[in-house]
Order: structure tokens, then C-alpha cells, then sequence
């Protein structure tokens, strides 16, 4: 039934009446198409073909105005000229239609002229509840009702199978091509629609609407970018919780929004980047190409999700073991070896077997059913895998060999019906989708197999995620930054205030003012220009370390004096911060970047001076909790080196965390103030020892 809240949906995706504006007999035509593919297919709702001349069309009453229709229209299609498109429309609005698609081109996407109608098109979204689609855009579909919304060729050639996987792409053409490419493989489609150039409806409200639909459990997108971030996030998040798999084609990997103006950061925070750890945070898919979205969709469509990575292979084929156990790797699937009962029971069965997992059965297995099914039964009773990878080669093209496995994997799914079985094999299509029906999923590819099972260990492992993860309190006495330029000791004492942990130290304006506070720091020393004006102190001279007397600390302090007025002699300067020489730790960054789309995302790395040429850094959306910046932490490629190593004792990886935690609550509290945040290096000290900033800048942002 079609959703009576205003500003739903759901008249897209569920349509029951539907008008075409421009209607025609001529089933070429963009008019004719969706009548025709309708009529053909059993669209069991009311359609309403709109043409001035009026009479019949294709069969059907015309009327000549959509003002005209004796009922409520869920969706009305445009396909007219562009310079008659905005009267239609807002002809569709008098008449109360719910929601109108629009085919046409010649918008905001050729020339001004063009642009100003579609801004006039958004006017009259925002002056109703009526929800549009595109301009230019390839429509919508409903695959179990056959409500037809679009003037794709595809079904000249074939429908889609009706599903629980839901299609959204921003672009026509590439929706159109997955729309076939999952025909063709058999892929179940519940909804499909291409939102154009997103005038009012966009991918985020999509996914927002699949995330809330009982027919939709996996999501698979196309996206090049979004103008409604916050609902994309939420989105995700819904999508998540209600346990749907979300696939996430995004395309350009251009540092567009990257400010480098001497921040770290900034540099390393480019817009692919963020998109990448937005997806991570919210346990979406990525995937690089249309075979793997679609390898993905599929696997998930069976509903089999996994919380552990622990692989089983079985393979008539010792060299494709090799090969699947170095893709899982990969993968960070883990192919442990079976515990000692598993492979007592299969060295039974096939003494000449190599049964450690990889189970290489040599071809051995095929000659004999009752040894295919002991050993699928053993792996699954005894061998303490979450999924079970079965290479088969191209035995499923002997009508003799499909028969028998058939058999036995009929009986081993009655008794395993939870199980995740994956066969990598090749066989005919009607094979392969009754196969499917038994809910194995059937990949040729070994590479491609591993890469699916992957996936649905994310997936599992998001949805077994609890909401609990809660960003600490913003501390009483923390503000936001002047919107001005900042020195390091203003920088420090802001995010003191925000509950970091900052080094101590104190400012001199002399040479002896120096000496005397050394003294009471503490020797060993170090000295740093302040000005607000030098961001990269180190870079002229600004910095000296490890000073241990009156005489290193004296002569240090004129030599950085001396350094600066020969390289930066028009900076004002504040004087020269004495502060504890801190050894020992794991260098790392924290930080923070606005990002133009998303807003305030955090960073976290390893290397400190040296972070940008490592690159070893990954970001999240702030705000967020403990267990949010323990996986953001675990995901960097050192990560072991937080754990000890060369003797070396593990680190405080629980106040790195914390530290993380609260530069979100910040960052997210005073979003429109803060361009970005380096500490950098951020020492993590021994466990239990704490961790401590050693340098901090802010750049505020500015207008």
C-alpha cells in the first residue's frame, strides 16, 4: 500500500496510479515506453496517458490535462520538452500528485537558461509536499508490480527478477547497466531509481527510504557525491541498525575541499578520503567496480552474516588452496587450521587428503558422494569456521556430476540451513539459481568469492555493533577558538580547556627569563618559537631539543632569536615557550579537518613529523565514542607499533582513545569556528602511563 505521510517515498517506490504527461502511441517514443512495458508486463494499478490532442492512447483513455484525472496520481511521469517541463510540474502540484519524474534534459546541466528552470522546479518542490525526480534523470522501478517509471530499453529484452535488493544510482546510465547486469545474473531487484540531477529527491533520501522498507534488505549505490550529508549519514546509521547491507560504488578520488594552508591535516584530508572513512564508520561496503557491487549485493541478499572472519576451504584443487588462502589474507579472513577432531574425521574419509584448511580432497572427493558430503558435514560440525569456501572447477557443466552434488547439497543445507557456503564453481544458469534458491551463493571467481565473504563479515560484524558508543561531555571550561591567528601556547591552553592532555610550559621573553624557567620545568628542555605567524617552527630554526644547562638553554634561546629574524623577521613574536624535553612513546597525529561536505572530521596517524609521507592516518565524522576511536585506531597500518615491539612496552592505547574521543566532542561543539586542529606529535606513553600533546595549531576558520 502506498504511504499516506506527506513527503514519502513511497508513491515513487509503490506506486498505484500512474500519469505520464506527453504520453504517445508510438511505443519508441519516451513517451510510449513505460505504457507499453506496463501493458505488457501486468501493471495491475491505473494508468493515466496525458496529451493535449486527448482520445486514446495505446488503448487507454487520454486526458489532456493531469488537472483532469479523476483520481489521486502516486506518480506522474514528464517526459516533454524542457521549456514546457515547469508548467507541467506545477501543474502536477495543483492537481496533488504525489510525486512526478521527470525525463527531460536541458536543465541545470547545459546552460543558465537551463538552470534557472530547475531552480524554478526546486521553488515548487519547497512550496509542496509533492517529491520529484531528477530533471534528467532515467526514472524509477518497481520490479513485483511492474510499475514502470522509466524509459529504459532493458525490458525489449527482458525484466527483472523481483527481489529484496533496492538500486540507486545518480546516474541514468550507470542504473541502467546494473539494472541488466543483475537480470542477467538473476539478482532480485525490489526497487531501481536514478535520481538525475536531484532537484528535491536525492540518493540520501533514497537510502533514508530503503532503510525503512520491509521489502529492502540490501542497498546497493552509485553515488558521485551528496547535498544532503547529514541525511546520508543518518541514513547509513538507519540502514545499520535494522540490520540492511548498504553496497557504495563512489566515484572521484579528487582531494577537492583540501586545504593545505600549512596544516597537516588538511593536506592528508582529502574528499575520497573522507567518504572512505564515513563508509568504515558506518559499516558501508565500498566496492570498486560493477562485478564486485553486484557480487556483494548478491551475497547478501542471502542473508548470511557472520560475525568472526574464520575461513574453511575445501578444493579439489591444491593450487586454488594456495591461491584462496593469499586472498583471504588479503581480506583479513583468517584460515586457521581445523581443530585435531576435524581433521582425524577427514583424514579418515580421504587418507591421501591434505586436511589441515586449506582441505586439499583432490579430485578424489568428486569420485565418491558419500566423501563430498562427510567432509562438508565435518568442517561444518567440527571445524569451527564462520564460512566455508567449496572450489569445484567446471564439474557443474556434467549434467551427471551437478545431479549428484545437488543431492548432497539439498541434504546438508536441511541439516545446516544457517550456514554459509560459498561454491566457486562453474554451472548453467538454471543450476545456478535453483543452487542459489538453497541459499548457497555461487561465485566463479575464487578472488571474487573470498572478496563477497569479506563483505558480509562487515557487514555482520556492523550490525552486531550495540548503540551504546557515547561521546564524552564537552568539559565546563572549554570555548571556541578567536577568529584569529592563534600561537602555540594559545592553541595549547584552548585544548587544555577541551579536556587534552597538553604538555606543561612557560613562556620566556629573555634569554635569563629562559634559564630561570628551565629550572622550574625541569631539565632536560626544549625550547619553541611562539608567533601565530610561524606554523612550521622547526622548519627555520625555531626549535631547539634536549638542552640540559643554563649555557645550552641560554645559547639556544638567542640562536632561535637570531634564526627567526633572518627568516621570518616581520613575524610578531611572543616570546619562546620552555617546556619538559618528553622522550619515549609512539609518535602519532590527532587533528582536525572541516571538511566542505561533511564538517568536522577527525584524523588519526602514525609517524608524527613524518605523516605525510607515510600516510599511515584514517579519519571519522565527529562526534564519537570509545569504541568509534579504538576502531579508527586499530585500522592504521602501524598499529603494532602501539602494541610494543623490540621489547618495547605497549602503549596507552585506552587514553589515546580518550584524547581522540574528546577532539570530537570539540571539534563537533565548535564546528563553524574551527578550520583545523594539528597536535601533532601526540606521544602515547607506556600503558597506564597516559599520553601527552607536544606542539598544538588551530587555524580558525575565517568568514
Amino acid at each position: 500500500m502506498v504511504s499516506g505521510q506527506p513527503g514519502s517515498l513511497a508513491p515513487l517506490f509503490d506506486p498505484k496510479v500512474i500519469a505520464i504527461i506527453g504520453a504517445s502511441d508510438n511505443v519508441l517514443k519516451f513517451g510510449g515506453r513505460p505504457i507499453r512495458f506496463m501493458k505488457e508486463a501486468g501493471f495491475a494499478g491505473t494508468i493515466y496517458p496525458i496529451n493535449p490532442r486527448g482520445g486514446m492512447i495505446q488503448g487507454l483513455q487520454a486526458y489532456t490535462d493531469i488537472r483532469e484525472v479523476p483520481e489521486t496520481v502516486d506518480l506522474c511521469v514528464v517526459t516533454v520538452p524542457a521549456p514546457l517541463v515547469v508548467e507541467a510540474v506545477r501543474n502536477c502540484a495543483a492537481a496533488g500528485v504525489r510525486s512526478v519524474v521527470i525525463f527531460s534534459s536541458g536543465f541545470a546541466e547545459v546552460d543558465a537558461r537551463g538552470a534557472a528552470w530547475q531552480e524554478e522546479l526546486a521553488a515548487i518542490a519547497r512550496g509542496c509536499d509533492m517529491r520529484m525526480v531528477g530533471p534528467n534523470c532515467m526514472g524509477v522501478l518497481n520490479a513485483a508490480t511492474f510499475a514502470v517509471g522509466t524509459f529504459a530499453s532493458s525490458f525489449e529484452h527482458g525484466w527483472p527478477k523481483p527481489g529484496n535488493i533496492s538500486v540507486i544510482s545518480q546516474s541514468g546510465a550507470v542504473g541502467g547497466h546494473i539494472m541488466v547486469l543483475s537480470r542477467e545474473r538473476g539478482l532480485g531487484v525490489r526497487g531501481w531509481i536514478t535520481t538525475g540531477n536531484e532537484v528535491d529527491v536525492d540518493v540520501a533520501d533514497c537510502i533514508a527510504f530503503c532503510a525503512e522498507d520491509p521489502e529492502t534488505t540490501v542497498i546497493a549505490s552509485y553515488i558521485e557525491g551528496t547535498r544532503k550529508p547529514e541525511k546520508l549519514l543518518q541514513a547509513f546509521a538507519t540502514a545499520r541498525a535494522n540490520g540492511k547491507a548498504v553496497v557504495m560504488m563512489k566515484v572521484g578520488s579528487s582531494a577537492v575541499g583540501a586545504v593545505a594552508a600549512g596544516s597537516h591535516t588538511a593536506s592528508l584530508a582529502g574528499a575520497d578520503a573522507i567518504y572512505d572513512a564515513i563508509f568504515r564508520q558506518f559499516g558501508v561496503c565500498r566496492v570498486y567496480s560493477l562485478d564486485e557491487m553486484l557480487d556483494v549485493a548478491g551475497a547478501a541478499s542471502a542473508g548470511q552474516f557472520p560475525d568472526r572472519n574464520r575461513l574453511g576451504i575445501v578444493t579439489i584443487s591444491g593450487g586454488i588452496g594456495v591461491l584462496a588462502a593469499d586472498i583471504a589474507a588479503q581480506h583479513d579472513l583468517q584460515v586457521p587450521e581445523l581443530p585435531a577432531k576435524a581433521q582425524k574425521a577427514l583424514k579418515k574419509l580421504m587418507p591421501l587428503a591434505a586436511v589441515r584448511n586449506p582441505v586439499d580432497t583432490t579430485a578424489q572427493m568428486l569420485n565418491d558422494m558419500p566423501v563430498f558430503e562427510g567432509s562438508l558435514r565435518t568442517m561444518l560440525t567440527d571445524g569451527d569456521c564462520d564460512a566455508i569456501l567449496i572450489f569445484l572447477s567446471t564439474v557443474g557443466f556434467s549434467p551427471r556430476m551437478i545431479g549428484q552434488i545437488t543431492e548432497v547439497l539439498e541434504r546438508v543445507r536441511r541439516d545446516f540451513p544457517g550456514a554459509l557456503m560459498i561454491l566457486s564453481m562453474v554451472c548453467r544458469q538454471p543450476d545456478r539459481e535453483y543452487l542459489e534458491s538453497l541459499k548457497y551463493l555461487v561465485i566463479e571467481d575464487p578472488n571474487r568469492a573470498i572478496r563477497a565473504i569479506a563483505a558480509l563479515v562487515q557487514f555482520g560484524r556492523g550490525f552486531g555493533r550495540a548503540d551504546t558508543d557515547t561521546p564524552p561531555g564537552l568539559p565546563a571550561g572549554a570555548a571556541a577558538p578567536p577568529n584569529r591567528a592563534l600561537s602555540e601556547v594559545e592553541a595549547a591552553e584552548i585544548l587544555r580547556q577541551a579536556g587534552l592532555p597538553m604538555a606543561p610550559g612557560r613562556l620566556a621573553a629573555s634569554a635569563d627569563d629562559a634559564a630561570r624557567a628551565a629550572v622550574d620545568v625541569g631539565y632536560p628542555v626544549v625550547l619553541k618559537i611562539v608567533s601565530a605567524a610561524i606554523l612550521h617552527k622547526s622548519d627555520i630554526g625555531g626549535v631547539k631539543l634536549n638542552l640540559r644547562s643554563v649555557d645550552e638553554v641560554r645559547a639556544a634561546y638567542q640562536a632561535i632569536i637570531a634564526a627567526v629574524g633572518l627568516h621570518a623577521g616581520d613575524a610578531p613574536i611572543d616570546g619562546v615557550l620552555v617546556a619538559p624535553m618528553i622522550s619515549g612513546g609512539v609518535e602519532t597525529i590527532i587533528g582536525v579537518h572541516r571538511d566542505p561536505v561533511f564538517g568536522p572530521v577527525v584524523l588519526f596517524g602514525l609517524g608524527g613529523i613524518f605523516v605525510e609521507i607515510l600516510k599511515d592516518v584514517t579519519f571519522r565524522i565527529a562526534p564519537f565514542g570509545l569504541d568509534e576511536a579504538h576502531r579508527m585506531i586499530d585500522e592504521v597500518r602501524g598499529r603494532a607499533l602501539l602494541d610494543g615491539v623490540r621489547g618495547q612496552p605497549a602503549s596507552d592505547v585506552d587514553a589515546l582513545a580518550m584524547a581522540l574521543c574528546r577532539l570530537s566532542v570539540y571539534a563537533a561543539a565548535y564546528a563553524d569556528a574551527i578550520e583545523s586542529i594539528d597536535i601533532n606529535p601526540f606521544l602515547v606513553k607506556a600503558k597506564g602511563q597516559g599520553a601527552v600533546a607536544v606542539d598544538a595549531l588551530i587555524l580558525p576558520r575565517q568568514g
